[in-house]
């Protein structure tokens, strides 16, 4: 009866041990086999790093590149400055074309038509001569015109280029525009401001020629 009974313990322990090693050799397939998973995201992980330390290379050079091109610009830009300071060295501004209420406004505060016309003296030439002179102080591009007649004589005003309003003549003795035609004589080209006029001269004034210089 005891040997019944310790075969029986034999056996069960025979039992335990070989369900604890099958239990041992499952667990430890299961492990080695999360171990290779495991190592196979490690390797995709290595490859998508790889991946990405190759694009940021490129990144890298294409930054380098922006980086040289942003210097070259930079030196470009330089050099244009300092060719454009000394283009305006002297000068102290940059001429622009005035729009017609800018060109109004200056002739408004400029005082060269309240000045006497003195024959032999300070005439149409001066006149306009000033007048230009005066406008390219402002910035102000304006051109002396010369208006050539049929007969002996000539006459000189001055022209803007308005932004809005085109190429506009001026009398510069009155501030007053001008719409001088081939053909046509003179002072009815001349447009005064109600309740002024311009008196016919005692010469032909017929226009001949139109010359704008800027």
């Amino acid at each position: 009866m005891m040997e019944t009974n310790y075969n029986r313990k034999f056996w069960l322990a025979i039992v335990i041990l070989a369900i604890v090693a099958i239990t041992s050799i499952v667990a430890t397939a299961w492990v080695l086999n999360e171990l290779n998973r495991a190592q196979n995201s490690l390797l995709l992980v290595d490859d998508e790093l790889e991946v990405i330390q190759a694009e940021l290379a490129t990144v890298e050079i294409a930054l380098n590149g922006s980086k040289e091109l942003v210097e070259s610009l930079e030196d470009e830009l330089s050099s244009l400055q300092v060719n454009y300071a000394r283009l305006t060295t002297g000068y102290g501004y940059v001429l622009r074309d005035p729009s017609y209420q800018e060109m109004m406004d200056f002739l408004k505060q400029d005082e060269i038509s309240e000045r006497e016309y003195v024959k032999d003296g300070y005439i149409c030439v001066d006149f306009a001569a000033d007048v230009k002179a005066n406008a390219l102080e402002e910035g102000i591009r304006c051109a002396y015109v010369v208006i050539e007649y049929l007969g002996l004589t000539g006459h000189a005003i001055v022209a803007f280029d308005t932004t809005d309003r085109g190429l506009v003549y001026i009398e510069p003795q009155f501030d007053w525009e001008v719409e001088p035609a081939i053909g046509r004589r003179y002072y009815e080209c001349v447009i005064p401001p109600p309740g002024h006029y311009m008196t016919e001269p005692d010469y032909d004034d017929t226009i001949a020629r139109v010359i704008d210089i800027w």
